[in-house]
């Protein structure tokens, strides 16, 4: 980012734009055993993600004989592989173990990927594509607990890249935000991905709502793998593009600058733009606090 000062937080675009508009979403997530229990005193990266599913087209795999270049090819030639009869494959650094890749021969039970892929305008057809999915991979980061949260939703996104290439996925379900994205979307993303360069959109769900008139709002899930709330808008009168880019830069910039928009900061996309953020309830769940950012007019 360009400029920040203590009142007013400046975000040029960063360059994508997306046009698809869809109803709100009540999310839910299935998987939550698969996460850490939540302590009486949340430590810093306690959120942090270390799973995430991948959807596979088929109820069996296909030869893992092809797991070595696989690996070596999304995390380089340092990292091995060992896969067993179980169809659980071992990513290992030497003798560190960075994660694991756990085949599971039915679908995701619920209808909890199809559910979480419906209305994501980067996957318009989600729902109907992540329901032909009849097997999943459950992937695991390892390392996450002595790795930052940014670290640890890489090591989880390049683990996924893996299983997405070996198990033939068709999609990717990042459970700590509750969305679904496509293959391609998600493999697009995670191109040049890098802690200064993160994938936004698959890590975190981007829901437009539809708002009085013609307006048009926004609003977040998936920002407390981070540490940070939330990112609402109520409504506005943006091109519902313009609203996404909008967003998704504020929530790149938290997520590598950490919580530092106060209550009644203002962030803008040029120099002279001022628009107030405040800490206020969010609009799906009145019991947590959220970035709102309100657009006069």
């Amino acid at each position: 980012m360009d400029r920040f000062d203590f009142y007013h937080l400046y975000l040029p675009p960063l360059g994508r734009r997306w046009r698809y508009l869809m109803e709100p979403l009540n999310p839910m997530s299935f998987f939550d055993r698969f996460r850490k229990k939540k302590t009486q005193k949340a430590s810093k990266g306690e959120h942090a993600t270390r799973h995430c599913f991948v959807l596979c087209k088929t109820v069996e795999p296909q030869s893992l004989s092809n797991a070595a270049s696989i690996v070596s090819d999304v995390f380089g030639s340092e990292y091995s592989v060992e896969c067993d009869e179980k169809n659980l494959v071992t990513v290992s650094r030497g003798e560190e173990v960075i994660g694991f890749l756990a085949h599971m021969p039915i679908a995701i039970p619920g209808g909890e990927a199809e559910e979480n892929a419906d209305g994501n305008f980067l996957w318009p057809e989600g729902r109907e594509e992540a329901a032909k999915h009849r097997s999943h991979v459950i992937v695991t980061n390892i390392g996450a607990g002595e790795q930052s949260p940014i670290q640890s939703a890489i090591a989880v996104s390049r683990l996924a890249l893996v299983a997405l290439k070996l198990f033939d996925g068709l999609g990717v379900y990042w459970g700590s935000a509750n969305v679904c994205n496509s293959r391609a979307i998600f493999e697009d993303l995670c191109e040049g991905m890098s802690e200064e360069h993160v994938p936004v959109p698959i890590w975190i769900r981007f829901q437009l709502v539809r708002a009085s008139g013609d307006g048009v709002g926004i609003y977040t899930l998936g920002m407390r793998q981070f540490d940070l709330m939330d990112i609402e808008v109520d409504r506005c009168n943006l091109d519902v593009s313009d609203l996404f880019e909008f967003v998704s830069n504020i929530a790149h910039y938290l997520i590598q600058s950490g919580p530092v928009i106060a209550d009644g900061n203002t962030v803008g996309g040029t120099e002279e733009e001022r628009i107030k953020v405040h800490h206020r309830p969010s609009m799906i769940d009145k019991t947590k606090k959220v970035y709102k950012i309100v657009f006069e007019g």
